[in-house]
């Protein structure tokens, strides 16, 4: 069994050499669910090699057959995954290609349109592909496999998912190489019970939210810092504060180990889900620093986008979190539905105004599967390039200004040089400013 963790080629351009690179969070809860099993299997990451056939071809020698390839798929590296799979077929005709991840959670008819790929396996399916798996080497029938999509009689069939919401494994820390990838992260959690028309991520939890055992995530923590030295810490979850008991237990746990004396964390919020008494304690227990995707500064478009939190919310989050002294990020997204030239130069002022350490200004990407792909479809305003190739929230900071990919979306009233423009313009003028860049 050999999956690969799909990635487009030189995705973060000219930047990628001074950004750390995340562990395959997926892949790797796959394998910590096949070793806990008893069962071998191996990896291929894009995003660090350069040669993924090579290393392929090397771990195949003695494996038998059947070859099992299962991808991970993220809309970006879809076209990466389509090529690399087909020569893979092509290579070794009876080996079984199968597809997962949130961009064949959200198309698996599309995806299984392609001969090539005989599975697709939708939203999280670490104990439905044990189960798969395990048929596979047994010669049993796969068929009736939960969150299984496959072609019966010429017709795709999607079977039903799983029903019993899965936990987040215990992360196999050492199957990953740090001197290739940043292991100071954890997945304490998994979900998010909100209804943001762009968020992608729902795909594959749908709004189900659920957290690991807190003696867990300390003992992780534990081992983070003394086995792999890692002093600080990025919290993976989608929303860090949806219960707020369970991040008193963190924070006691924390306290009780001594780990905010030698450790901080990070960790993702929405402004409505924050007071002062709670990011006090948070800051007391290590945490310091805090990402808010703030989105705009127009209430409007929070109410259109369903955000569920208000402009003033966020803004009062931000200064209670400054004022505390955490570090700050955010980030804006720039071409949302019914958003005027004059919704964006708010955002950008409002990044002054708060101060923020960090910002982005994304350019808003329907992604497949959210409702903004179906609002960006209806309006007969949606642009596919090939495979998705230009589905990029970041386009316009990374591509070549002379020759750039066209957006996947570009809202009424507004056009793709007029967001492009003021992207940029936001960003110098966030940016070139003295003491912000001496931070």
């Amino acid at each position: 069994m050999i999956f690969v963790n799909s990635s487009p080629k030189n995705a973060l351009k000219i930047f990628q050499p001074f950004l750390p690179i995340f562990v395959p969070v997926g892949v790797g809860s796959l394998l910590a669910v096949l070793h806990d099993n008893g069962i071998e299997a191996k990896f291929v990451d894009e995003q660090v090699d350069d040669k993924p056939l090579e290393r392929i071809q090397e771990y195949l020698i003695g494996v038998q057959k059947p070859y099992i390839f299962g991808f991970s798929v993220l809309t970006a590296a879809y076209k990466s995954a389509i090529e690399l799979s087909l020569t893979l077929k092509k290579l070794y005709p009876d080996s079984i290609i199968v597809f997962g991840g949130l961009h064949p959670t959200a198309v698996p008819d599309e995806v299984l349109k392609y001969k090539h790929i005989d599975y697709v396996f939708r939203g999280e399916s670490e104990m439905p592909f044990l189960e798969f798996y395990k048929n596979i080497q047994a010669h049993k029938d796969v068929s009736h496999t939960p969150n299984l999509s496959h072609r019966e009689h010429g017709k795709v069939v999607h079977n039903p998912l799983n029903t019993k919401p899965e936990d987040p494994p215990v992360f196999p820390y050492h199957l990953f190489d740090p001197k290739k990838y940043d292991l100071g992260f954890i997945l304490s959690s998994r979900g998010c019970p909100y209804n943001c028309i762009f968020c992608s991520n729902r795909i594959s939890t749908g709004k189900k939210y659920r957290y690991k055992d807190t003696e867990a995530i300390l003992a992780k923590l534990e081992k983070l810092y003394s086995k792999y030295g890692r002093k600080y810490v990025l919290f993976l979850d989608d929303n860090f504060l949806v219960d707020r008991k369970r991040v008193y237990e963190l924070i006691d746990g924390i306290k009780q180990r001594g780990l905010h004396r030698k450790m901080t964390f990070n960790f993702q919020a929405r402004g409505d889900n924050v007071d002062y008494p709670l990011l006090k304690d948070l800051y007391e227990a290590g945490f310091r620093s805090i990402f808010f995707g703030l989105e705009t500064a127009s209430e409007k478009l929070m109410k259109l986008i369903q955000k569920g939190e208000t402009v003033e919310q966020c803004k009062r989050a931000v200064r209670m979190a400054k004022h505390i002294g955490f570090h700050v990020s955010a980030t804006f997204i720039y071409g949302l539905p019914g958003e005027t030239f004059k919704d964006r130069m708010r955002s950008v002022a409002l990044s002054h105004e708060l101060d923020l350490d960090m910002v982005r200004f994304n350019n808003a990407t329907p992604y497949p599967g959210t409702e903004l792909f179906q609002m960006a479809k209806q309006e007969n305003r949606l642009h596919i390039q090939g495979l998705y190739e230009n589905f990029n929230s970041v386009s316009t900071f990374i591509e070549n200004p002379f020759n750039p990919i066209p957006m996947s979306y570009v809202p009424k009233g507004s056009t793709e040089a007029q967001i492009r423009r003021d992207i940029l313009y936001s960003y110098f003028s966030f940016y070139l400013n003295l003491g912000r860049l001496k931070k």
